[in-house]
């Protein structure tokens, strides 16, 4: 494989020499012709990668943008910077902080390529090679770990790109592709050099994520018609308001959208902008959304435009809307949804009880029965909750209690007995379908990500949700509850057979 030289000498360095032995068609020798530069390198690089060295490009010549000389080395080509000054601070008698190693040693291994215009030809031809190494070259069971046998192909990104819309972390992404590939032998690259593409990415995304998000909405509607998207700036052209849903989630919307629940959540984004989906359940009972938008606060204006842009985008308002007891929402839900009645979100209102009780009432147990089958009964008349929960405040003493009397005030936006002639009234009570969605979708963000990993996070805990529906429907289509079996055995044993046509 390689012939030593103990003659040849070269400074300090170990006395050794090194020609590479390889077929005869891999070596560069000198008047070889290349159509382009390109080629050129490539071919140098394939008789380093086939003789066991590295290779770097060591500068070049060229003339109005035209490389007229270029020069390529063996990676152990020269002498680290910093060598001579710590010979000289060790003879003065100084200690330097720190030293790294090198793998520099002086390498005179080289090859130049030269741009030539003779007759027909118009390439580059190689002027001068040296083959000769003062360093031993790499073993073949280690030439994996060479510059040149690592390398990022087409291959790698998909596979950490997905793997990074899925929010997987850069270790386990390179565990994924180690098992992938088949092994580290054939993975190609080490985890600092994914991790380092990763950061990459991020970089490259980072002070523009805003914009790229804008551009993707864009490209999305040009694809497909049905997709939706409106979007604020802010008075530093920063993004202040953004919402957006595709086609299915409109058609969910026309079958399922009668009642919606709407809730906001935080800590999915590094901006602190308020993530708040439109939220319904589907023939599952499941979860399903509808729309979703990041919002900068929680004023009403910020609600209105956004319940202004959801309308135009799903055509009728929704039936019903549940939400929290936000004053913003209540009046942007006054101002924009002047038809869809509003429901306040029982659990919220029953988890204040045990704050507003005074706690030597709360601890009678016979309270709380009394107050939440008041409350959470449907079979009761307003008429009879109104008679029943007065009774309730005058046996416990509770009627002074403004908490009680506000929440009497406002009976008729959360108390069941006034939704019992409203159509699937019963359907969607609480928020805790948002609550559970939000937390879904938590567990595909990360409370760092920039807009651009959240919309990918988002894309990806979208697609789970509708594959998980899918499933469903699949199931439902598949499977026949044993009374059907059942009817048909009936038919299969009286019936006559179908004639054919």
């Amino acid at each position: 494989m390689e012939n030593v030289n103990p003659d040849l000498e070269w400074s300090n360095f170990p006395e050794v020499s090194c020609v590479p032995l390889c077929s005869a068609e891999l070596i560069p020798i000198v008047g070889k012709n290349f159509n382009t530069l390109d080629e050129g390198i490539s071919f140098y690089d394939a008789y380093a990668r086939a003789t066991g060295f590295d290779t770097r490009k060591h500068g070049n010549k060229a003339s109005r943008e035209l490389v007229t000389w270029q020069y390529l080395v063996c990676n152990r080509q020269g002498v680290k910077k910093g060598i001579e000054i710590d010979q000289i601070h060790a003879r003065e008698g100084f200690i330097t902080k720190r030293r790294r190693t090198s793998k520099r040693c002086g390498c005179k291994a080289r090859v130049s390529l030269k741009y030539v215009f003779e007759g027909s030809f118009v390439g580059y031809v190689v002027h001068e090679f040296v083959d000769v190494h003062n360093h031993s070259l790499i073993e073949l069971p280690l030439r994996r770990w060479m510059h040149l046998n690592r390398k990022l192909d087409e291959v790698h990104r998909k596979f950490i790109w997905d793997c990074t819309k899925a929010n997987i972390s850069p270790t386990m992404t390179f565990k994924f592709l180690n098992e992938f590939l088949g092994g580290y032998d054939t993975v190609g690259i080490t985890l600092t050099e994914l991790r380092n593409y990763v950061h990459g990415l991020k970089s490259y995304v980072e002070g523009s994520d805003a914009q790229m998000l804008l551009d993707e909405m864009r490209r999305r509607k040009e694809a497909c018609e049905g997709f939706s998207y409106q979007y604020q700036l802010g008075s530093e052209n920063e993004l202040k308001s953004l919402f957006w849903c595709d086609a299915e989630s409109k058609r969910n919307y026309h079958m399922y959208g009668d009642v919606v629940s709407f809730d906001s959540t935080y800590n999915t984004n590094r901006y602190c902008m308020i993530f708040s989906p439109f939220t319904g359940k589907d023939n599952h009972g499941k979860p399903v959304t509808f729309a979703a938008a990041l919002l900068s606060d929680e004023s009403t204006e910020s609600y209105s435009w956004l319940f202004k842009n959801f309308v135009e985008a799903m055509g009728p308002a929704p039936k019903m809307i549940v939400t929290d007891q936000d004053r913003g929402m209540r009046a942007a839900i006054r101002t924009v949804l002047v038809d869809t009645k509003h429901r306040w979100c029982m659990w919220h209102i029953m988890l204040k009880l045990t704050d507003k009780v005074p706690k030597k009432t709360l601890e009678n147990e016979d309270l709380k029965k009394e107050i939440r089958a008041c409350v959470w009964s449907e079979l009761i008349e307003p008429v009879e909750f109104e008679e029943t929960w007065m009774g309730i405040m005058e046996r416990y003493g509770l009627v002074d209690v403004d908490w009680f009397i506000n929440m009497f005030e406002n009976r008729k936006m959360w108390v069941p007995a006034y939704f019992r002639d409203f159509p699937m009234g019963s359907l969607i009570r609480t928020t805790s379908v948002s609550e559970s969605e939000n937390s879904f979708y938590k567990t595909f963000t990360r409370p760092r990500s920039n807009l651009v990993e959240f919309i990918m996070s988002f894309d990806h805990a979208l697609a789970a949700q509708r594959n998980a529906s899918s499933k469903l429907d699949y199931v439902d289509s598949t499977i026949t509850p044993p009374s059907s079996k059942m009817h048909v055995i009936f038919i299969n044993m009286y019936s006559t057979p179908l004639k054919r046509w």
